[in-house]
């Protein structure tokens, strides 16, 4: 057979020149291997912790040197920059100190972002210093040149062994040897993670994954697919390696988004307001008649307490629309939302009028708030519930709760029952997705020894097959 030439189509199929792919691995061994997607592998993979840390100690070395300075200002605005604008100085510093960011741009700037055309880091390093690596430092550094993040999805935790995950975007099924993970990862998690052969051939995870909520899944993969359509437009040629290094970015963006900053959901009133916590101050002229005023408008309901409900009728009963309470000589309207609070100074100002002024009103938004109640200090834990009767009682609570789930409208399935997702087949994904959102929860509260509930018997109910 011909040689085969350096810039020639790798003969393994994986769509890469030959020399950025099996060339290397060709010299001491006869022949490659590949993996399900066509991406090489080394035939002899055996490399222990310790030459991976020395090769990983020897690429850090190289990466600081002065004449990658400049690209190293230019890849920390583009990895960090437009997550961090912004942020208030305090977090951004707190996110740049965290281990696994500062981790994920090392790992993305050695060995997914081009320094040169189509050249990364290591490739530099394997072409300048190669010669003075072990066989096995090299080895590990070639599989991680070749490794890229991929999302996938936990389908089986085997304990102190290893985890069965699913590529979310080949399908593909593959078993990963990992002992530390297993006590960490339960079924259903969501995780980006570079999967490289370990001692023995045998796949393994190399670095921190990334966890995210299982309910991002969706999500990610509708942008990641986009960005597979924008990069195919624009590089037609080039495989999905080239594809998954260039969105290295991707996966950090989402973990920023998911993990480090989650955005609060979007809370609003029945009336369909903003909810804003809302304290509207009056100072109390003269108590007695206040208190008289107060008493005899129908819509306040006297709390015993120096409080006053303020409640409206609202189909199918009456809503609370805030609390009138009087301390001393003011007397504070609590609500939720700016319209609710120029309301309830109207209806004060003209039940009371004459004995109380207005004084000033008060906003703060949820996240504030949130902020606020973190950093006050806990309150002393309470008697707690002995283990076996709050296991009874919250079980026969989500019993009774999920029975009565599967016939009731659900906004996550488009306004429709459980039972009727289950037979439209545009709509049965996004169930089966809520189910293993449910599942995976569950798994954590277990692991956590609080009281869990089995979902098992609902994908029968459905008509579903558990994936």
């Amino acid at each position: 057979m011909s040689a085969v030439g350096r810039n020639a189509p790798c003969p393994c199929g994986s769509g890469r020149k030959f020399k950025k792919c099996c060339l290397e691995k060709a010299r001491p061994t006869p022949g490659p291997h590949t993996s399900g997607d066509g991406a090489c592998t080394p035939r002899d993979g055996t490399y222990t912790s310790a030459d991976r840390d020395s090769a990983l100690a020897r690429l850090g070395r190289f990466a600081v040197r002065p004449e990658f300075e400049t690209d190293h200002q230019v890849a920390q605005i583009v990895f960090w920059g437009s997550r961090l604008a912004g942020r208030p100085d305090k977090r951004v510093r707190e996110v740049l100190a965290l281990p696994q960011s500062q981790a994920a741009y090392d790992a993305w700037f050695a060995f997914d972002l081009p320094i040169e055309p189509d050249r990364t880091l290591v490739d530099l390093f394997l072409e300048r210093e190669g010669a003075r690596l072990t066989a096995a430092e090299r080895r590990y550094l070639e599989a991680m040149r070749d490794s890229h993040l991929r999302l996938y999805e936990v389908a089986e935790v085997t304990p102190e062994q290893g985890l069965h995950l699913v590529d979310l975007w080949s399908d593909e099924r593959l078993w990963v040897r990992e002992r530390k993970a297993t006590h960490q990862l339960v079924r259903w998690d969501l995780l980006a993670a570079r999967v490289v052969p370990g001692t023995g051939g045998d796949l393994i995870l190399d670095g921190a994954p990334y966890l995210y909520p299982a309910g991002a899944r969706a999500e990610m993969l509708r942008e990641l697919r986009r960005a597979h359509r924008t990069f195919a437009r624009r590089s037609p040629a080039a495989d999905l390696t080239i594809f998954f290094k260039r969105a290295g970015m991707l996966f950090h963006k989402w973990w920023l988004d998911w993990v480090v900053f989650p955005s609060l959901p979007t809370f609003v009133t029945p009336e369909g307001d903003p909810v804003v916590f809302a304290r509207v101050i009056f100072d109390v002229l003269d108590r007695p008649a206040l208190v008289r005023a107060m008493a005899s408008h129908p819509d306040l309901e006297d709390q015993d307490d120096g409080a006053y409900a303020w409640l409206e009728d609202a189909p199918p009963g009456r809503r609370g629309l805030g609390t009138f309470v009087l301390k001393g000589e003011r007397v504070v309207f609590e609500t939720t939302s700016r319209e609710r609070a120029e309301r309830g100074r109207r209806l004060l100002e003209d039940t009371a009028r004459g004995v109380v002024r207005f004084r000033a009103t008060r906003y703060e938004d949820v996240e504030r708030a949130l902020e606020k109640h973190r950093a006050s200090p806990a309150p002393p834990p309470a008697e707690r519930v002995p283990p076996e009767v709050e296991a009874q009682i919250v079980g026969e609570y989500y019993e009774r709760h999920y029975r009565n789930w599967l016939d009731q409208t659900v906004p996550a399935l488009g306004n429709r029952t459980p039972r009727h997702a289950a037979r439209l087949k545009t709509m049965r994904p996004r169930l089966i997705a809520l189910l293993k959102e449910f599942e995976n929860s569950s798994e954590r509260l277990r692991r956590e020894g609080r009281p869990a509930y089995d979902f098992g018997w609902m994908w029968g109910e459905l008509g579903l097959e558990r994936p």
